[in-house]
C-alpha cells in the first residue's frame, strides 16, 4: 500500500512539475509579446507626438506670417489628429462688403 502511495506521489509531482513547466513557458512567451507590443506602442507614440507637433509648427508658422503682414486669417485653421489644413470652405469672418464710392458727377437740379 505504502508502495502505490509512493508511486501516485511521484506521478502526481511529474503531473505538477509538467504543468508548471508548461506554464511558465506560456508567461515567457506572453512576456516577451507584451514587450514587442509595448515597444510598438512606444514607437507610434513618438511618431504621432513628432507629427503632432510638426503639424503645430506649421500652424505657428502661418500664423506668424499674418501678424507679421498685419492682415487678418480669413479661413479656418485646423489640426485633424496629426495634419494641419487651411480650411477655405470656412471663414472665421464675413468679408464686409466695399464702401460706396461717390457719385462721379456733380448734381444738379436743372437736369434730370
Amino acid at each position: 500500500m505504502k508502495e502505490a502511495i509512493r508511486v501516485e506521489k511521484s506521478i502526481l509531482r511529474f503531473r505538477l512539475m509538467q504543468i508548471r513547466n508548461w506554464t511558465y513557458s506560456q508567461l515567457k512567451a506572453k512576456r516577451q509579446s507584451a514587450i514587442e507590443l509595448y515597444k510598438k506602442l512606444e514607437d507610434w507614440v513618438y511618431v504621432s507626438q513628432k507629427a503632432e507637433m510638426d503639424a503645430i509648427e506649421e500652424m505657428c508658422f502661418v500664423i506668424k506670417d499674418s501678424i507679421e503682414e498685419e492682415h487678418k486669417i480669413q479661413s479656418e485653421l485646423r489640426i485633424d489628429f496629426m495634419d494641419f489644413t487651411v480650411d477655405q470652405t470656412t471663414l472665421n469672418f464675413i468679408t464686409p462688403d466695399p464702401p460706396l464710392l461717390d457719385a462721379l458727377e456733380e448734381s444738379n437740379n436743372e437736369r434730370f
